[in-house]
């Protein structure tokens, strides 16, 4: 088709949240004459990094190899960020759409640090401790873009906080489209998410925030030309949780390794990582009879719902890394600390856990209830299709 395309991902807006978004003022005038897909599947792991890099690849994190938000840190009480596009072992939609001379513009998107085919790009950055904001997004992103940008918009700014952010971002991508309309522009809004954390589903705060980036929405395809296409997906959706639960806790009491109260470990034999809704086991020199008893004592606790299966293993990636996973019950994730009041990465089966998207053009039914679809219409659009 080679149409022009603004992909926005709303993150962690569910399914269900769509009787909302279907009654805000830009949702409904975007995609009056274009389809809504409810009720999808998100890719497992269902966290942020994996899902994004997912529907840029167009394929599972086993197979492009970002399988988790975080690198594996247990000593570290805040792990490096997944951040860099070089974890990439699948070819993302940047690279193919460079080599037919088309260009991309991206806001915010995860896992685009140093991507070279990216013209105008202003990479989600979650800084390491001891490094400045400003000059990390310079060293990895496009310099000249981001300095104009900040000098015009950083009063939108406060700190890292929601909605003000998406605000900034927003006005970002705005500039950018004004200064040279690419053909891909990937936008990511998160506000949401970070409030729903915070707050909780179906909190004010995040009802709030819908309608906050329903507005930057707007601005956003106001900024278009008329024959691009938009595309608005969710990645994952959140569940309220009431109790936070350390798998490493337990190994603690098994003697396999130190716990200590910022929830970093030494001296393990064994080691659990946490996603939130789910966690993962990994071998540091067990033999199988002390890895079995360790499997029964997680699966006696009462925060634990079940092993992870071989599919979801294997999806996620962590099938050859890890011994085994586990997923935890409704109202549980798997945390040092017990700071949230919703989240996600949990098996994508779990009830009110679906995703959507919403596209502007008319679109054939579905082939699969994967989101993932997303992926197949974007390169179709912009006449890259595989």
């Amino acid at each position: 088709m080679g149409k022009k395309l603004l992909l926005v991902s709303f993150d962690a807006v569910g399914s269900d949240e769509l009787t909302v978004l279907r009654e805000l003022p830009n949702f409904k005038r975007i995609f009056a004459n274009g389809r809504i897909f409810p009720n999808l599947k998100t890719v497992f792991i269902s966290n942020t990094y994996p899902i994004h890099s997912s529907i840029v690849t167009g394929v599972v994190p086993e197979k492009h190899g970002l399988i988790s938000n975080v690198m594996l840190q247990p000593q570290n009480p805040k792990p490096w960020w997944n951040y860099d596009s070089h974890l990439l072992k699948a070819e993302p939609l940047w690279d193919t759409i460079a080599k037919k001379g088309l260009t991309t513009a991206a806001v915010m998107w995860p896992v685009t640090a140093y991507a070279k085919t990216i013209r105008w790009n202003i990479p989600e950055i979650a800084i390491r401790e001891g490094d400045n904001q400003i000059l990390a997004n310079l060293r990895t992103g496009s310099k000249l873009i981001q300095i104009f940008t900040y000098l015009r918009h950083h009063k939108l700014l406060r700190g890292i906080e929601q909605p003000e952010r998406d605000h900034f971002s927003a006005a970002c991508m705005q500039d950018i489209i004004n200064l040279g309309a690419p053909d891909l522009m990937l936008m990511h809004l998160t506000a949401y998410d970070s409030l729903c954390h915070e707050y909780g589903r179906g909190s004010a705060e995040t009802m709030d925030a819908l309608r906050k980036m329903d507005g930057f929405l707007g601005m956003l395809a106001d900024a278009c030309e008329e024959d691009t296409t938009v595309i608005v997906f969710s990645d994952h959706a959140q569940l309220n949780v009431h109790t936070a639960v350390d798998p490493n806790r337990i190994l603690e009491f098994l003697g396999y390794l130190k716990y200590h109260e910022d929830g970093t470990v030494s001296n393990e034999r064994v080691v659990f990582q946490n996603q939130d809704g789910s966690s993962f086991c990994f071998n540091r020199g067990l033999d199988p009879e002390q890895l079995g008893l360790v499997r029964d004592a997680v699966l006696a606790d009462p925060a634990v719902e079940r092993l992870l299966t071989e599919e979801e293993m294997r999806e996620s990636g962590f099938a050859g890394n890890a011994e085994f996973g586990i997923c935890a019950k409704e109202g549980y994730y798997f945390k040092a600390l017990n700071n949230e009041k919703a989240t996600h990465g949990y098996p994508t089966n779990y009830p009110n856990y679906d995703v959507f998207f919403a596209i502007s053009d008319s679109w054939p039914d579905l082939e699969s209830n994967s989101i993932l679809e997303v992926t197949k219409a974007a390169r179709e659009i912009l006449g890259v299709r595989s």
